[in-house]
């Protein structure tokens, strides 16, 4: 057995990782047993980028009914309110507010795009209304009217399409029983 061999072996048993002469990193599992339950605080895990929980269905139609409901978690819209606060930031008031829309559009079209798939219409509205507040923040700030936040969002509401920012509404596919979660496919001849 050769002398790095024998290294990296006896980093890993002490729970750690790395080539020698490297910082190294302790090793996180990434496997955890999750008991899923129905209760109100039950917990649930997080899995690339979504929170995954057992629910009941809450209509009439549906309260017999438990499933597997998936939204976003809570760190992937820090990280997206943290994002649209880096695009509407002060250090960007040089700009026009056409490239600050179209950066906000682009990010929401991208995080949208990713989180449609689940029970994520609740969120992706917050973040929405999170990006109009910030875009009117912004605006207000632009025009230095420091304490006229409500300038700012009649600005922003009062344009006939929120000054070009997309909404969100209507792009969540939620999942259904027994039908896939993308639809058909398209067959080209």
């Amino acid at each position: 057995m050769g002398h790095v061999t024998a290294v990296v072996q006896g980093m890993q048993r002490r729970g750690t990782t790395g080539t020698p002469g490297s910082t190294n990193h302790r090793i996180k599992s990434a496997t955890a047993i999750v008991h899923l339950t129905e209760d109100k605080d039950a917990e649930g895990f997080d899995f690339l980028g979504f929170h995954h929980r057992l629910v009941r269905g809450w209509t009439p139609k549906s309260v017999h009914l438990v499933f597997l409901a998936r939204w976003p978690a809570r760190k992937a819209v820090q990280h997206a309110r943290d994002r649209i606060r880096e695009i509407t930031g002060r250090e960007r008031l040089l700009l026009w507010p056409e490239l600050i829309v179209e950066d906000l559009n682009s990010f929401l079209r991208g995080w949208a795009g990713y989180f449609r798939y689940g029970n994520s219409a609740l969120v992706l509205g917050q973040i929405r209304n999170y990006a109009l507040e910030r875009l009117a923040l912004w605006l207000s700030k632009k025009g230095n009217r420091r304490r006229a936040w409500g300038w700012g969002i009649k600005q922003v509401l009062l344009s006939p399409d929120h000054m070009g920012l997309i909404i969100l509404d209507g792009t969540v596919i939620p999942p259904r029983p027994f039908r896939p979660w993308r639809g058909q496919a398209e067959r080209r001849r």
